[in-house]
């Protein structure tokens, strides 16, 4: 997109921001989408701080309980009304990724940019949130974070960090 000169227009935007908004994050959000739909135990395995997906899972058939104390040997009961919000979270992972990765393509207008970081960044806090409702001593223990959580958590913090240095104005014109 060529650059624009009208005060309304951001001439400018950081790579970072390029391959970060308009690239990695609507492929994550997609993945998130796909996992929903179609492999939910790995969503909830994923998302779900462990300690709270321990207590709220079973380990899977066959298993003692010394190989069942990770998230990967465990299930969780999919009932109709958890099917019925995997769905609807999937259904915000394709708004997340269409908001993100085509119509942030279509426009340089200032004030969408900034409607659109900040909606994000409000998602951000409650994914957050949400993580640290259901185990908050969790949240503050990085250090002792698995795989996923690191995933999950550090690009939901790498992203807020991102937005919050875009609204301030770092690295775009």
């Amino acid at each position: 997109m060529a650059p624009s000169t009208n005060p309304a227009s951001i001439s400018r935007i950081s790579l970072i921001y390029q391959l970060y908004f308009l690239y990695f994050e609507p492929f994550g959000a997609l993945a998130g989408t796909y996992l929903c739909l179609f492999n939910p135990q790995r969503f909830l395995s994923g998302t779900v701080p462990l300690p709270a997906y321990l207590s709220y899972s079973t380990p899977s058939s066959g298993l003692t309980s010394s190989t069942a104390s990770t998230s990967a040997n465990r299930t969780t009961v999919i009932s109709p009304l958890l099917q019925m919000q995997l769905i609807n979270i999937a259904s915000l992972y394709i708004l997340f990724a269409i908001t993100e990765g085509v119509v942030l393509r279509l426009t340089r207008q200032k004030s969408i940019w900034l409607a659109v970081i900040t909606a994000m960044a409000c998602a951000d806090v409650g994914h957050l949130y949400a993580a640290w409702s259901v185990s908050p001593e969790r949240m503050g223990e990085v250090m002792s974070w698995n795989g996923d959580e690191r995933i999950n958590y550090g690009t939901l913090f790498a992203g807020l960090g991102l937005r919050i240095l875009f609204l301030m104005g770092v690295g775009r014109r």
